[in-house]
């Protein structure tokens, strides 16, 4: 059964009362994304993080209890970083020579080269002719953390925070419990707090090298 109304109200009152706005006022921390439903998506991942860190606070966890608070906060603060990245490189970049660049590979394309009646072995094994060639990658196979220096190279995103998003990417992944086994490696709450930290200097950077960059 859930706690009575009057408990429920001194919580969420709490939750709310140091927030610096509603979720409108998250989602307009994203003017420069110009898809309404993901800008929308942005802010409420935001308000939901904040949201649940005053949570985390008025209900006062500590221990393992405080660990799933923690690491929702790390999940919508990645993703946060990574969709703003995303939509910026394949959007408002997406002829930037850096992005051209990161989205391409060499790779061996097979060729008839030769009469069908040749053949070649090395060994036991056929060979076959190839030329080596520019490929497209697919967006979804770039690893997140070369997406994050071609954003540095672009300028949209300052150096001196990269390293921390790339880490804060990393420890998403930690929701499969077997890699978080395996790595041994857990969450914090200095690791949400940084999070949450790199976001506005983030924002703010991308908004004010947009500025820049259009006009």
């Amino acid at each position: 059964m859930p706690l009575e109304k009057t408990t429920r109200d001194l919580i969420h009152d709490y939750c709310v009362r140091d927030l610096p706005g509603d979720i409108q006022w998250h989602i307009d921390k994203f003017p420069f994304v110009e898809d309404q439903e993901l800008r929308n998506r942005l802010g409420r991942a935001f308000y939901s993080a904040r949201y649940t860190y005053k949570l985390m606070e008025a209900t006062f966890v500590q221990g393992d209890e405080q660990h799933p608070f923690v690491k929702f906060q790390i999940m919508q603060y990645a993703s946060i970083y990574e969709a703003v990245i995303t939509n910026l490189l394949w959007g408002e970049f997406k002829e930037h020579p850096e992005v051209l660049k990161l989205q391409t590979h060499k790779a061996y394309k097979p060729v008839n080269a030769l009469g069908s009646l040749t053949k070649m072995q090395y060994g036991d094994e056929d060979l076959f002719t190839c030329v080596y060639r520019d490929s497209k990658t697919p967006r979804n196979s770039i690893p997140f953390k070369e997406k994050v220096d071609c954003a540095v190279r672009i300028g949209f995103m300052d150096a001196s925070y990269s390293e921390d998003i790339k880490l804060i990417y990393e420890l998403r992944n930690l929701a499969h419990i077997e890699t978080e086994a395996n790595k041994q490696l857990d969450v914090e709450i200095e690791q949400s707090k940084h999070a949450y930290w790199r976001l506005a200097p983030f924002l703010e950077g991308v908004s004010s090298f947009l500025a820049t960059y259009n006009a």
